[in-house]
């Protein structure tokens, strides 16, 4: 099975894969496009955030001593992203490119230093340390990513 890290990292894409496909919605004036493109970044992120806080971060928490404090930023961050997902929602809703831009601008920068810390630090970290869970911790974080994705057999 592939790494901790690879895994959370294609799924990191696919969230940006559905944000690229909403602000070009939105670039377009395709209203209809932009609703259910963000609807489904919305969504993927929002499964991607609880998958994290749910799976991942306690088993860095329960692994590493010290581990509460850089996981209680990270939960800190997905807290702001969630709160600008959600204006941006609204802006779209409301049919406001300006106000989606705007947004989409702050998430863009907070999204892409929230990912270094997890890319980069974070996840190789974690296949170092659960590299005996890493089978477990992946399959568990495949139900909050996909619930109707096959249970791995454990070790």
């Amino acid at each position: 099975m592939e790494s901790i890290c690879a895994y959370l990292r294609h799924d990191h894409q696919r969230c940006d894969e559905l944000f690229d496909r909403a602000e070009t919605s939105v670039a377009q004036r395709k209203w209809e496009a932009a609703i259910d493109s963000f609807r489904r970044f919305q969504d993927m992120l929002r499964r991607h955030v609880r998958m994290e806080e749910s799976v991942l971060l306690p088993a860095f928490e329960q692994t590493l001593s010290g581990g509460a404090g850089p996981a209680a930023i990270l939960r800190a961050e997905h807290r702001q992203i969630d709160g600008i997902v959600d204006r941006m929602r609204d802006a779209i809703e409301r049919f406001d490119p300006a106000a989606y831009v705007l947004h989409a601008e702050t998430l863009t920068l907070l999204m892409q230093q929230h990912a270094l810390k997890e890319e980069d630090m974070l996840y190789p970290l974690l296949d170092r340390v659960l590299a005996s869970n890493r089978d477990k911790l992946i399959s568990a974080m495949m139900q909050y990513i996909d619930p109707h994705a096959p249970q791995l057999a454990t070790s």
